[in-house]
């Protein structure tokens, strides 16, 4: 008789595989990384590893997909010390400021390995990306559109092409600054200059 295995013993097994993948890709990049050694990282057996994934892509996008998750703006957050809308944007660039300045993201050698690879033929990681994108183009949208409620803003062009041009900067900025440093491609000053476009844009 087939053992009866719970919901939580799935996502620990799960959970399991997927950091233990995770260091692997960190460690080896994406190509490189085999079945076998998420198998030998993680300790859990062929079978166990096949049960919830076909492929080290598959692995990947659920990697991608919870990473994703934790990444999304929270705006009780960003409001919770009393901000207006404008400090309430500022902070939230200032943060990607940061982290684009600290790059602590270890995984985001191979996240572009696999784009420009794997994910190029495949399209998988798409859904993911636009969900990202659209997820992240609703929350700026939000602090914009309460702006405009509060008689805070008055944009001069649509909000959604405002959220969009944040995120489109940001991205380039991460890339460039992914291949060349935060100095040579001037982030500081990039972004206070993307500042005084956008309060002249609102």
């Amino acid at each position: 008789m087939t053992p009866i295995v719970s919901n939580e013993h799935r996502e620990e097994r799960k959970l399991i595989i997927l950091n233990a993948a995770k260091e692997v890709f960190i460690n080896k990049g994406f190509n490189a990384t085999t079945i076998q050694d998420i198998i030998n990282h993680s300790g859990v057996s062929r079978g166990g590893v096949y049960t919830y994934f076909q492929n080290t892509e598959d692995i990947f996008i659920e990697i991608l997909k919870r990473r994703d998750l934790e990444d999304v703006l929270d705006l009780k957050k960003i409001y919770g010390e009393g901000k207006t809308n404008w400090e309430a944007l500022t902070f939230v660039l200032k943060t990607i400021q940061e982290a684009i300045e600290n790059q602590s993201d270890d995984l985001v050698p191979a996240i572009y390995e696999y784009y420009f690879t794997t994910g190029w033929g495949t399209k998988k990681h798409l859904p993911l990306l636009e969900n990202r994108i659209e997820q992240t183009k609703n929350s700026f949208v939000s602090i914009l559109q309460k702006g405009i409620n509060d008689k805070e803003f008055s944009p001069k062009i649509p909000i959604e092409d405002i959220a969009r041009t944040i995120i489109t900067f940001c991205d380039g900025m991460y890339l460039g600054s992914f291949h060349l440093g935060p100095e040579k491609v001037k982030l500081k000053n990039q972004f206070q200059a993307f500042l005084h476009y956008l309060s002249s844009a609102l």
